[in-house]
């Protein structure tokens, strides 16, 4: 059986333990042979997860970010092992700690294996034929089956600033964007979410002692996570919505509407809490105060919300029209993303208490960030005056894109007819199994693909939890169809001119 991994971030940690643990399960007597390509100078860890300063952090809990879909106390045994166990549980950890988490699983997982390589180099198509054919700038190689999964774009130029001096598009990693920055720079940073909390953070952390300001279109700031709940869904689960789907046909906005107040209620939440948030006409840091203010109410709405959304979302989404999708995402992916994504209680502390010091101020409305005559950056926002600024970073998130090193390779398989677009973005996937859907609306047994190379067609948030689940399912299908194809003993991987 031999597997080729495209991209050698978190998502192809999670495949090799998926296929790890598969092939013993259904087929312990397969030869496994996997391949990754992957030119990053982190292997595992991708940009996100790369050796960086503490303040980069993660953005969930560190129970929620086991490698192993089956074993969610995989991740807390090693912190507990390696010197971290206060990292352990519900806390949250330096990327850079997760990031050898994902390195040291690779590892072991590699020794599990019968062949294993790992090649430095970009994949720059992938053809299907009789196997599966993946070519580099050097050389062509043959597989039985290829998983995608190559992450997201990791910057974002909105206003075309590529190329100027002070800006930056990424402001990862923090250690090397932050180093030269004057203590007393004005700095502007484009988004309000958690990597421009990471960035206002780390300039903390550097002593900074100029005027920051986060300025977005809505102004909006990560919501504070509240306090864990232990609550199993019983009504808005996969197959709660694959129930509505089988007897209606179709699924729509309404009925997750109604399948969330029907959680809710069973789980004596208060849906008001919900409506407040997904409709309130507060943001930034007006917001920020009021939701520290009624952190230890003892409502549980919002936490029931992040696991409806870890649980359900992909599937859910899925089945909606692409009408009501393109809806979702025009009104309310900014709300969703801060509800999901929320940021720790003693960050959200911080922001206030630099607000209130008057060293950290939220624009909102903004419309364009451009560069004068004499070199500072000016933003204009509606509703206010223009603002100038020493150095600035873009912070907003780039990861519901495919990464620009994945482009030539979709660009090929979208050109071959290989694959089908998706209305919004991506490629079209099966659901269950994540196989590539080729143009004539056939599900390809032997490509499949993970993350935001399926953006449109899967609600991607790129948590490790959904990224282990979504690979135990494609891993689950390889081993099956090579089962059932006969093709489990070894045969060599051929490599041609």
């Amino acid at each position: 059986m031999r597997v080729a991994l495209v991209g050698g971030g978190p998502a192809a940690v999670c495949m090799l333990e998926s296929l790890i643990r598969v092939r013993d399960l259904l087929n312990p007597y397969a030869y496994l042979d996997v391949t990754v390509f992957d030119p990053s100078p982190n292997p595992w860890c991708g940009p996100n997860y790369a050796p960086d300063m503490p303040e980069a952090l993660t953005n969930v809990y560190t129970s929620d970010m086991s490698v192993r879909y089956w074993d969610t106390e995989h991740v807390a045994d090693w912190l507990k092992a390696n010197g971290y166990a206060h990292f352990a549980g519900t806390m949250f950890a330096p990327r850079a700690i997760i990031g050898k988490y994902f390195q040291d699983s690779a590892k072991k997982s590699i020794a599990c294996m019968n062949t294993f390589e790992y090649i430095r180099e970009q994949a720059t198509k992938v053809t299907l034929s009789d196997c599966v054919a993946v070519e580099t700038p050097t050389r062509n190689y043959k597989f039985d089956y290829v998983v995608l999964c190559m992450g997201g774009a990791t910057s974002s130029d909105p206003y075309g600033l590529q190329g100027q001096d002070k800006f930056f598009s990424t402001p990862y990693p923090l250690k090397e964007t932050l180093s030269s920055i004057g203590a007393d720079e004005r700095v502007g940073i484009i988004g309000s979410g958690l990597s421009a909390v990471d960035l206002t953070l780390g300039l903390m952390a550097k002593n900074h002692r100029g005027p920051i300001t986060l300025m977005s279109r809505r102004g909006l700031l990560p919501s504070v996570r509240r306090p864990p709940v232990k609550y199993s869904l019983q009504y808005f689960t996969v197959k709660g919505v694959e129930d509505i789907v089988a007897a209606k046909g179709s699924l729509s906005i309404r009925d997750l509407i109604k399948l969330t107040y029907r959680e809710l209620d069973h789980a004596g939440a208060s849906k008001q809490e919900i409506i407040d948030e997904v409709l309130s006409e507060r943001y930034g840091i007006d917001r920020l105060r009021l939701q520290m203010a009624r952190l230890d109410d003892g409502g549980i709405a919002s936490q029931l919300c992040i696991k409806i959304l870890a649980t359900a979302c992909e599937d859910a989404w899925y089945f909606l029209s692409c009408a009501e999708k393109k809806f979702l995402y025009s009104n309310f992916r900014h709300i969703v993303y801060s509800l999901c994504c929320p940021m720790p209680k003693h960050r959200a502390a911080q922001i206030l208490r630099l607000a209130d010091s008057g060293q950290l101020s939220i624009l909102r409305g903004l419309r364009s960030v451009s560069k004068d005559e004499q070199g500072h950056f000016v933003a204009f926002a509606e509703g206010n005056s223009t603002i100038r600024f020493d150095r600035v970073f873009s912070a907003i998130s780039g990861e519901s894109r495919p990464s620009p090193l994945a482009l030539p390779l979709i660009e090929g398989l979208l050109k071959t007819g290989q694959a089908s677009p998706h209305p919004l973005g991506g490629l079209n996937v099966e659901r269950t199994t994540s196989r590539l859907i080729d143009a004539l609306n056939r599900p390809q047994t032997q490509i499949y693909a993970l993350g935001n190379t399926v953006s449109g067609a899967l609600y991607i948030f790129n948590g490790i939890f959904l990224l282990a689940r979504r690979s135990a399912h494609v891993a689950q299908s390889i081993v099956e169809h090579q089962k059932a194809t006969k093709t489990a003993r070894h045969s060599p991987r051929s490599i041609y001119a």
